[in-house]
């Protein structure tokens, strides 16, 4: 395991393969990949969700600032509370999801520059 760990140094720490940051995924792009492979209906609900909970959450808003009775404001309060920690988790879940694929980019990236490696030392060796 520890050659693995030097062979993974020496790769990173390579010259021929500099870390390219033209190729870093803009927020907008991480948004839109939510919207492809597997999860993608996943994705298009959550959005549906957000949108729905935003619009609540406006609505009771206004209730809560039209209410006369002090029971109807704290109804309306507690809805506005509820919907805001409903639309945050659905967000997190978002953000989650883009910070997941991200990492797998960069699992893969990794295991691309380790291959590269290997190919280019079995090549070099003697006898093979």
């Amino acid at each position: 395991m520890n050659n693995l760990d030097e062979d993974l140094k020496r790769l990173l720490a390579d010259g021929k393969v500099p870390y390219d940051v033209d190729r870093e995924e803009g927020i907008f792009r991480q948004m839109a990949g939510l919207f492809r492979g597997k999860l993608w209906w996943m994705a298009v609900l959550v959005t549906v969700e957000s949108i729905v909970f935003s619009v609540l959450i406006v609505l009771a808003v206004v209730e809560f600032l039209q209410a006369d009775d002090t029971k109807w404001q704290i109804f309306y309060a507690t809805g506005i509370l509820l919907l805001a920690i409903l639309l945050l988790l659905v967000k997190l879940w978002g953000w989650m999801q883009m910070n997941r694929n991200a990492i797998q980019r960069e699992i893969k990236r990794l295991e691309l520059r380790m291959l590269d490696l290997f190919e280019g030392n079995h090549e070099s060796r003697p006898g093979s």
